[in-house]
């Protein structure tokens, strides 16, 4: 039997993720589920491969769940992370690898399947932290960047 497509999806555990994961992961595979029993197996994969993550990376993932749009690009992560750009590549670079974001050429987007979870995680920011990235990206147009035109 395959796994579900959501679990199939799940982000790219890591080597050091714990045996335990994996026997937890192959008896859900083992077991036929119905549509809530899939999803809770999905946020379960999709947990493991979120706490996989250093605290940077997961602290960038919990930020892109407030992104209001479908897709970003790296200017809006680093601002909503309140990150230089170049550590916004890397961390996003990492998270692509991981297939928790997709890049879509010089944008990226966080996959349909996990989309509301990184909204849920995001609300484990606290909410001075929350505004504060939220108005970053909103004053994100207003600061000149070298390679994007002026547009405010």
């Amino acid at each position: 039997m395959r796994l579900p497509g959501q679990v199939r999806y799940a982000g790219r555990l890591p080597s050091g993720t714990t045996a335990a994961a994996f026997v937890a992961l192959d008896r859900v595979r083992r077991q036929p589920l119905d549509a809530a029993a899939e999803q809770r197996a999905a946020t379960a994969a999709f947990d493991l491969a979120y706490h996989a993550l250093p605290a940077s990376r997961r602290r960038l993932f919990r930020c892109l769940g407030l992104h209001p749009g479908p897709d970003f690009d790296v200017c809006a992560a680093a601002a909503l992370g309140n990150l230089t750009l170049v550590h916004a590549r890397r961390t996003l670079a990492d998270l692509v690898e991981r297939r928790l974001v997709v890049e879509c050429g010089a944008r990226y987007r966080i996959p349909d399947l996990i989309v509301e979870h990184a909204r849920r995680l995001a609300l484990d920011e606290p909410a001075v932290l929350r505004t504060a990235a939220l108005v970053r990206l909103a004053n994100m147009d207003r600061i000149p960047h070298p390679r994007r035109g002026r547009t405010g």
